[in-house]
Order: structure tokens, then sequence, then C-alpha cells
């Protein structure tokens, strides 16, 4: 196994914002502008109105409903602007499908990296806004980080991380995220966990051999302040990761998705299933990015 580049230094110059102005929503804005205050960054917050069903024959009602919502729509995205105080920041209403307006926002602004929120658990295939999220983590260009219902912090401390957890499995999309781990870890001089997850026990001679792979993958050159730490666990994959989340109480988990060309019958452990178990019930924000 060769050790991966550490060239790739993250920079976050211009955040997208996703929000539906839901609770879940507002839990993830004081990430976004604690990103923006450390990295010097852009805000675009954006809330995306989808159109209404009105039909051939819209009734007075109808539109009258479709109406009302325009105008809240447009107070929340002033009372947004607001919010976002002294940041650099473009606050914007846009009309049409969600994720199409999400994408060209993402091309047409530069985006480096795209903040939303998370509903939890019960409706683990709906996050910000619905099966939109899953459009989202498949098909983004960019790093995604999600704030689910676990997640707690202050909101001026919240991107200072400390320790940072990214599971491998050694597939193409899982080492696409690496560098991330690394930079992030370099830049903050946070400790670095490694995680590997197998199915069903091994013997202790072939866990000894996958730390040495996990740990391989370092660049020797990565200016880490003290050496990573390998971890080799059995079991569900999700449920796992999360519990080591949680046990070392890590402040970040660095997470490669899998595009969804490559999902159907796939059964190494950053599948889709997994990734959505994670990034919903994560006592800490996810970092995902697209193989």
């Amino acid at each position: 196994m060769k050790t991966q580049t550490a060239s790739k230094i993250v920079t976050f110059d211009n955040i997208l914002f996703a929000t539906d102005f839901s609770k879940q929503s507002n839990i993830a804005l004081p990430f976004a502008l604690s990103i923006a205050h450390k990295y010097g960054s852009k805000i675009f917050a954006a809330h995306v109105l989808a159109p209404p069903p009105l039909g051939n024959f819209p009734t007075i009602e109808v539109q009258a409903l479709a109406a009302q919502a325009l105008r809240e729509a447009h107070h929340s995205v002033e009372e947004l602007g607001r919010r976002l105080g002294a940041i650099p920041h473009e606050a914007m209403l846009r009309k049409g499908e969600i994720w199409d307006e999400l994408s060209a926002i993402t091309k047409g602004k530069n985006i480096d990296l795209i903040v939303l929120g998370t509903h939890g658990r019960a409706g683990v295939s709906k996050l910000l806004m619905g099966s939109i999220a899953e459009r989202i983590f498949r098909q983004s260009t960019c790093p995604v980080l999600t704030v689910g219902p676990n997640v707690s912090g202050e909101p001026g401390s919240v991107a200072d991380i400390h320790t940072i957890l990214c599971p491998i499995d050694f597939t193409p999309e899982s080492l696409a995220a690496f560098p991330y781990a690394v930079s992030l870890a370099q830049e903050n001089q946070a400790r670095l966990y490694l995680m590997n997850v197998v199915p069903a026990p091994i013997l202790d001679s072939e866990a000894t051999s996958l730390k040495a792979r996990l740990k391989a993958l370092v660049p020797p050159e990565a200016k880490l302040w003290c050496e990573p730490k390998a971890f080799v666990d059995s079991g569900d994959p999700g449920d796992r990761i999360l519990e080591e989340a949680e046990e070392l109480g890590v402040d970040l988990i660095v997470l490669g998705i899998r595009p969804v060309s490559t999902l159907a019958g796939t059964r190494t452990h950053l599948g889709m299933a997994t990734a959505y178990k994670v990034v919903s019930g994560a006592i800490c924000p996810v970092l995902s990015v697209r193989g």
C-alpha cells in the first residue's frame, strides 16, 4: 500500500450553508459561522423554495398559499442575512428544484464546502430536505459537512478540532477522503485516529497487519504533532464507527462517500447506508468526501 500525498491543503474560501429554516438547520448555522471565522470564508446562505403543485388550474386558495410561502421565505432569508452579521456573505432565495439550484450555486460560486443540518435516525433516509440530501452526498463535487441532532458544542469553538476519526476500508472512496483528514489534523495539530472495520472477528496477526497498513497511509512529510493511532474492529461498520467516535470523544469524522454508480452489490463498510447511519447519529460533525 503506497503512502498518500499530504499536498492537499484544506481551504474553505466559499461556504454554502443550505437551509430549510428548520430547527436542525439552525443548529448547523454556528458551525458554518465558526468555520468562516477561522478560514476567512465567505458564506453563501441559500434557501430553495420548491415550486408548489399548482396543476393546470390552480385554485385561488392554492395561489394564496404559494404567495404566502414566498413572502415568508423572503422574510426568513432577510433575517438569516442579519444573523450572518459582519462575515462576508450573500443570503439568497432560489426557486426551483432544490438540488438543481444548490448544484448551480456550488458551481457558480466556486463552493469549497457545503454545510447542512441532518435529522435523526428515525428518518435515516431523510436528512435536511428529504431525498435531496442523498443527491448532495452522492453528487456534490465538494466536501459536505453535516451536523446531526446529537452534535453539541459551543458556537464559538466548534471549528476547534482536537481529535479526528477517519474510517478507512482501503477503497478509492475512503482514500480520497484521507488527505482531508491528514491536512485538517496537520493544520489543527489534532490527534488523528484511523479505523478499519471488518465483518467478523479476525486473528491478532491479521489485525496487526491491518493496523500497519493504516499507519503506512500517512506520508512521512505530514507534519503531525503526534503519531496517528490505528484501530481495527469487527461488527456493523456504522455502529462501530459511532461507538468509537463517542468513546474517543472526537471532534470530527472524515468519511469517504461512494458515488451512486458503485453502490449496487457493494459490501464494503463505507456504503451509503453506513454513511447515513454515521452522519445522522454522530456526536460530532461529519465531513463527507465523495470518491
